[in-house]
């Protein structure tokens, strides 16, 4: 009996080494295959767009996407090319005189191991923003903002945005 006790203590033991080993070398494996920052290249791309959305300056904001940046915001079911997305930021900054301010914006970029082509090599970005804008009568309305960025290249490919239209 003792002998039974003594093996079955034994094997125990070994399996209860050699499993945390293993997942260790696991969880090792999948944090060198993925990461979450909140500083870097993309992280500074990010803000440079939200800022110079906030400060109207449109040219600073087309330098931020690809040529071929697509947008969509809310409920688009079909995407705007972002030099028409600016166009149309333009003309309604133009007409409203609203000024924005974008606070300090909550921003993070995430990296995730894709075999897709399509997706290899985009990071992505995700910006949590508290716009407040205040109108030319001094009205201020505030709204939370979400946006999520494809970025490739040192340029966002795309942005989807979402917010209350109220």
């Amino acid at each position: 009996m003792k002998k039974t006790f003594f093996v079955a203590l034994l094997a125990t033991s070994l399996f209860a080494c050699t499993t945390p080993a293993e997942k260790t070398a696991s969880a090792e494996t999948d944090a060198t295959a993925s990461s979450c920052v909140k500083e870097g290249p993309e992280v500074e791309l990010m803000k440079k767009a939200i800022t110079a959305y906030s400060n109207g300056d449109w040219a600073a904001a087309a330098a931020c996407f690809s040529d071929t940046a697509k947008s969509w915001h809310n409920n688009d079911t079909v995407a705007m090319k972002m030099s028409d997305r600016i166009e149309l930021f333009k003309q309604q900054r133009e007409s409203t005189g609203v000024v924005v301010d974008a606070g300090t914006p909550n921003l993070e970029v995430v990296t995730v191991p894709t075999t897709d082509e399509q997706y290899k090599g985009i990071k992505w970005g995700h910006a949590w923003v508290n716009f407040k804008n205040t109108s030319k009568t001094g009205e201020i309305s505030k709204s939370l903002t979400f946006i999520s960025f494809a970025i490739k290249d040192g340029k966002i490919l795309w942005e989807q945005v979402i917010y209350d239209a109220k």
